[in-house]
């Protein structure tokens, strides 16, 4: 008879679990910056909702990141259409967001946390509107979408996201790589909208933004 047991130095799939489930509560309890800017972003969110349904509808298209918006208040719709969401159900995504900022805050910091995060949103959204606006201009997008209500942290999401690819072992980088791939642009694979061109921009930017800082450390290692 085979020992049921595990091999030493592997850890069964019983004690991973809880280990990685209190590493993950270390983590986000430890990341001011990520709880700040998620318990933000439900608070607004949770405010904005409990209006009645009109108002809720006009603060939404009020800070929507869309052309309109760009046009006449472009601070207040870049940076205002990344503290809510549009749903109650959108909320589920801020917890996801939580877990993925601390972890992102855990490896690089603060600072370098809100450049991630800020340079995924503003640079996700000017992307897609840089794309509306030439649809727009060919006939090729009706020109509605440039008032479309546009918010939420999906895109900070992408962009932290990519750019954690850098704190994965080499070993799973690519399986890591493939499951992000596959959870940010299949959806958009289906359902063809700005809103997921805007995840793959901001995945991009995350990614792009990891390459940049794996050959600085590369090459200050060499230096050294």
């Amino acid at each position: 008879m085979t020992d049921a047991r595990s091999a030493p130095g592997r850890p069964a799939l019983g004690d991973a679990i809880p280990a990685v489930l209190r590493d993950v509560g270390r983590t986000v309890a430890h990341a001011d910056l990520a709880i700040a800017y998620c318990g933000t972003v439900t608070v607004v969110t949770l405010l904005v909702m409990l209006q009645p349904e009109e108002r809720t509808a006009e603060i939404l298209a009020r800070v929507s990141g869309n052309l309109d918006n760009l046009r006449a208040e472009p601070l207040l719709s870049m940076l205002g259409s990344a503290f809510v969401v549009e749903s109650l159900w959108g909320l589920a995504l801020v917890v996801q967001l939580l877990v993925v900022l601390a972890y992102l805050q855990r490896f690089v910091g603060r600072l370098a946390s809100l450049v991630v995060g800020l340079a995924g949103h503003v640079g996700a959204g000017l992307v897609v509107a840089a794309g509306l606006s030439t649809g727009i201009f060919h006939g090729l997008v009706d020109e509605s979408v440039a008032g479309a209500t546009d918010v939420g942290v999906s895109y900070v999401m992408a962009a932290a996201m990519g750019f954690l690819v850098l704190a994965i072992p080499p070993r799973w980088r690519w399986w890591y790589l493939g499951a992000t791939a596959v959870y940010w642009l299949l959806p958009g694979a289906i359902n063809r909208t700005f809103t997921d061109a805007g995840h793959a921009s901001a995945l991009t930017i995350g990614l792009l933004m990891a390459l940049v800082a794996a050959r600085a450390v590369a090459a200050d290692r060499r230096r050294t």
